[in-house]
């Protein structure tokens, strides 16, 4: 069967009245109620500028979770908890290959992700012909990059981001940060890719059906470790990025992106079993959370405070979204 007969039409014909109901809608009302209410506990909350802050912040998490978006979206349990290290490791090899330098740039674009591509890779391999758990093989393969990581500092970083590189990530234009209008040409990009070509379509309907898939003459196995290689690249690549801000490497700086890349896609809707959902619902999770983490930030909770939240919350979401499978 030829692959085109496949492809999944994604519709978009949704009226206003069920989009006002819809998961996604509920995620913008929920960004909405959080900043109404930062507003009220420390006055200066909704301000131009904090928004703004806020939501540069969320462009790291958001880079990450695209990668994570087409795991997931690619069905089979998928999930990968070695994105953390991978941006960890993006940040130091980053600086490595910079060492500051602009002329340095293009070389850290090309070696950078494809280090994240290769660690992707070898999980997508395991999982897809070994038949490794996901959560399994991607929990093991953290524990390799994070050793590999020692391995190349010898706990020590080296080098830091060039001038034009930290231009990006701290400079603004019309007040606007950089970081966030390369965010949204990202989340065009990304929306466009699994709305309009063959490759998105083929991604949900991998995800929904993997049979149907196979017997249609798509190669699931091969196609899932390539996707499993993007989002190590992706997270690579937002490592890069995360030195941009930063300035200066440190070792495990991703250790905090691996849980709430996955908290967002469940709190934007995304099916945890594959096949449903988009990038726009990661997008407000990641919007959520950050948020969510400042207001916490503000009311001057300790570290631990906000991991426990952030864990009852993945919590309290999984729980919701078994339930409703089960329902089903």
């Amino acid at each position: 069967m030829n692959n085109n007969k496949f492809l999944i039409l994604i519709s978009d014909k949704t009226t206003p009245k069920e989009f006002l109901f819809s998961k996604l809608a509920i995620s913008f009302y929920a960004i909405i109620l959080l900043f109404v209410f930062g507003e009220i506990i420390l006055p200066g909350f909704i301000s131009f500028s904090h928004v703004m802050s806020v939501l540069r912040l969320s462009v790291f998490l958001g880079i990450v979770a695209l990668g994570q978006t087409f795991v997931v979206l690619s069905g089979n349990e998928g999930i990968d908890l070695s994105v953390g290290s991978i941006l960890s490791i993006g940040v130091v090899l980053s600086a490595f290959f910079l060492n500051g330098q602009n002329i340095n740039i293009p070389k850290a674009l090309l070696f950078t992700p494809s280090v994240g591509l290769a660690f992707g890779l070898i999980s997508g391999l395991a999982i897809s012909y070994i038949e490794i758990p996901p959560i399994i093989m991607t929990l093991a393969m953290a524990s390799v990059v994070e050793g590999t990581s020692l391995i190349i500092t010898k706990g020590f970083p080296t080098g830091n981001a060039p001038p034009l590189l930290e231009t990006i990530g701290n400079g603004k234009i019309f007040n606007i940060p950089y970081l966030i209008i390369l965010w949204i040409l990202l989340i065009i990009i990304a929306s466009f890719i699994l709305k309009k070509t063959k490759w998105g379509n083929l991604l949900y309907g991998v995800g929904s059906n993997s049979l149907t898939a196979e017997l249609s003459g798509v190669r699931v196995k091969r196609f899932r470790v390539f996707v499993y290689g993007i989002c190590g690249a992706i997270a690579a690549l937002a490592g890069l990025f995360l030195l941009s801000y930063t300035g200066t490497p440190y070792l495990n700086l991703g250790a905090t992106y691996t849980m709430p890349s996955i908290a967002s896609l469940a709190i934007g809707g995304i099916s945890l079993a594959g096949g449903n959902g988009n990038y726009i619902g990661a997008v407000t999770g990641c919007i959520i959370l950050t948020t969510l983490n400042s207001i916490l930030v503000a009311l001057r909770t300790t570290e631990a405070v906000r991991q426990i939240t952030l864990g009852l919350l993945l919590l309290i979401l999984v729980i919701a979204y078994t339930g409703r499978r089960k329902r089903w």
